[in-house]
């Protein structure tokens, strides 16, 4: 449909850089509608022993039904535009066209491709530049245990995350270096959209 929102997907590891392009996107694009698959996200509520006995069984997104996402997708890409102009939905995902209910929405998938040392560092960094902000130390505990958390299951999703990047990247539409500054990477997937006579 040439009215339904065009869905342009961000996806890589935590830690890729996905936030902050989405932040830089929706900057340059301020009427843009931007969907996050971690306010929908399970896998974080798994202990350490169910993310393993995933991981073993293939670490198949698909087995997460995300039915709430998929319903926010389809509220997002049916919702008319204010001025005429075909919509945009920046979605955020690190599983790309992998969870297929989620993925069929997508119509152009940019993988960030980021080494995996940066990108644990970038996502530690994050963590606890947002536990300083928490004054109450409620949230900050959260985090905590939620790194905590992280940091137990990574020897156990490394290897995922390399299998993930290979399946992931192989379908994405644009490959785009997690070490570029945040504009030039948008600069770059403007272009490429362009090029390709998407107008937004």
């Amino acid at each position: 449909m040439a009215d339904r929102a065009f869905v342009l997907a961000l996806s890589g590891i935590p830690g890729a850089g996905k936030s902050t392009l989405t932040r830089q996107l929706n900057t340059t694009f301020p009427r843009s509608r931007v969907v996050y698959y971690d306010q929908f996200e399970t896998i974080t509520r798994m202990g350490h022993e169910q993310v393993r006995a995933w991981f073993k069984r293939g670490g198949d997104p698909n087995e997460f039904a995300l039915s709430e996402l998929a319903a926010e997708l389809t509220r997002q890409t049916q919702r008319p535009s204010e001025d005429g102009r075909r919509p945009l939905v920046i979605f955020e995902t690190p599983f790309g066209r992998m969870h297929r209910t989620t993925g069929a929405f997508i119509d152009f998938l940019v993988w960030i491709d980021t080494p995996l040392d940066l990108a644990l560092a970038r996502a530690t960094l994050s963590f606890l530049h947002t536990a300083k902000r928490e004054k109450s130390g409620q949230l900050a505990l959260a985090f905590i245990k939620w790194q905590e958390q992280y940091m137990m299951n990574y020897p156990i999703v490394r290897p995922m995350y390399v299998a993930q990047r290979e399946t992931i990247l192989r379908a994405a539409d644009l490959v785009i270096d997690g070490n570029l500054a945040t504009e030039d990477s948008a600069s770059t997937i403007i272009k490429t959209l362009a090029e390709r006579d998407v107008t937004l």
